[in-house]
């Protein structure tokens, strides 16, 4: 009601009821991490996207947004979020939207105005890392901690799943050393699957790239998949298991929160 031109806030509505998102509905609640949709586009075609499928795939359970908002819309939303809500966080990078980093020039537009009227809380994106010029700009612009979902720190396989468009892995980990040389936190978003993600090789890749680029944070993110998609990938793994992952996860990267 106070806000009634803002399409924005008329998705996150939806997210919130029929969706059942967290994110959109802490905007409304006022409290800790709320999600800012931004970009309706993407460059990845990741397999069993929320957002969308591919033709002739599975109905996607969620829809994308289909506009691009308005800097204004953005920040009347986020200002209000950040300066009133407990353990305050916007987060760009929603499941209803694309990759934000395609809306890089106006979330770093956005950015700007919204230090302009508070410092309070915490600006962060949930990113596929592939455009790495876009991350340096919202680096440069104040963003102050990235996401990054990945499939496979093993580049064929990351290739494979998340079937970039425009970038490749190297481009994703440009980013990472970008973020890791201006003192971003990084988080891994692993999204995960038992009997891939727990394999011998995915495991030490996984630790590798942690430590190269001082990762914070890996978060592991049930990948709920048709296992028809998934059965290529599993094909000839030796599996150490789900809880021995996380274990050795803790045990290689103490400084890692896992």
């Amino acid at each position: 009601q106070a806000q009634p031109e803002n399409r924005i806030l008329r998705q996150l509505a939806k997210c919130s009821l029929e969706y059942g998102c967290f994110t959109a509905q802490n905007i409304f609640y006022r409290r800790w991490e709320g999600g800012v949709p931004a970009s309706p586009a993407c460059n990845a075609a990741c397999l069993a996207c929320l957002s969308e499928q591919q033709q002739g795939g599975a109905d996607s359970p969620q829809q994308r947004i289909d506009f691009c908002p308005q800097c204004r819309e953005i920040v009347e939303i986020a200002v209000p979020h950040l300066q009133h809500a407990e353990d305050a966080m916007i987060s760009f990078g929603q499941g209803c939207e694309g990759e934000p980093t395609l809306a890089a020039e106006l979330i770093c537009e956005a950015l700007t105005a919204i230090r302009r009227e508070t410092s309070r809380g915490l600006l962060n994106i949930n990113t596929n890392a592939g455009r790495s010029a876009a991350v340096r700009e919202l680096i440069a612009h104040g963003i102050d901690s990235l996401r990054v979902s990945m499939f496979s720190a093993v580049e064929a396989d990351y290739q494979a799943y998340h079937q970039p468009k425009d970038y490749a892995f190297r481009d994703v980990c440009d980013s990472l050393a970008a973020a890791a040389a201006a003192g971003v936190p990084v988080a891994i978003n692993l999204l995960a699957y038992p009997g891939f993600s727990d394999d011998e090789t995915q495991l030490q890749a996984l630790i590798e790239l942690a430590r190269r680029y001082d990762v914070r944070q890996i978060q592991l993110r049930n990948l709920n998949c048709d296992p028809a998609l998934m059965a290529p990938f599993c094909r000839q793994r030796q599996p150490l298991g789900m809880r021995r992952l996380l274990q050795e996860l803790q045990r290689q990267l103490p400084q890692t929160s896992i």
